[in-house]
């Protein structure tokens, strides 16, 4: 399997392009003359699937990875970037933001004329709240947490209960004579 020629190149482009996914089209912008015949036959071609599926793959993010890009944002802490000097001075350590792939986390990063430097971080709120949303924590109204001595109180409570009734079965005496409908 050969490099792709220019046509093939422009197919490509076009394809997962402008023509959104339409072969024929992308052939017709590529320059083909019989665009009905060879963008279909081009998408069976080995060298031009194969060109197609790395440029999805390597355009294509799982939705995995943007989760774990979203709680990264929403638990980043600039302190865990920071060297502090012995005389209370501090610097950001870029190196290790991008050693660990942290790099998403930075918005703005600025040298200011004076020679100081800024440097600032993805909003958290947002990330966070993407995060609530995508696990359904907000249903409507707050939830109301359950201590574990609340729910040992409420336990307590229906165990009382169910001794005293218990008692009361135990203590009532059967009714003698014949029963039957009051009138």
């Amino acid at each position: 399997m050969g490099p792709l020629n220019y046509r093939q190149r422009l197919f490509v482009e076009h394809y997962l392009g402008e023509s959104s996914g339409s072969a024929i089209d992308a052939a017709r912008q590529a320059g083909y003359r019989c665009p009905q015949t060879h963008g279909p036959r081009l998408l069976t071609t080995r060298g031009v699937r194969a060109a197609i599926d790395a440029r999805v793959a390597t355009a294509a993010i799982a939705a995995n990875e943007v989760l774990a890009r979203i709680a990264d944002v929403a638990t980043s802490d600039l302190l865990n970037f920071i060297e502090v000097d012995n005389d209370g001075g501090w610097k950001v350590d870029l190196k290790l933001v991008k050693r660990l792939g942290l790099g998403h986390l930075i918005k703005r990063l600025r040298k200011n004329k004076d020679g100081t430097s800024e440097i600032e971080l993805e909003a958290r709120v947002p990330a966070l709240l993407k995060l609530g949303d995508h696990y359904n924590l907000w249903k409507g109204e707050a939830q109301s947490q359950l201590t574990l001595v609340e729910l040992a109180k409420g336990l307590r409570e229906q165990y009382d209960q169910l001794q005293s009734e218990e008692r009361d079965n135990k203590t009532a005496e059967p009714l003698s004579g014949p029963t039957g409908a009051v009138q």
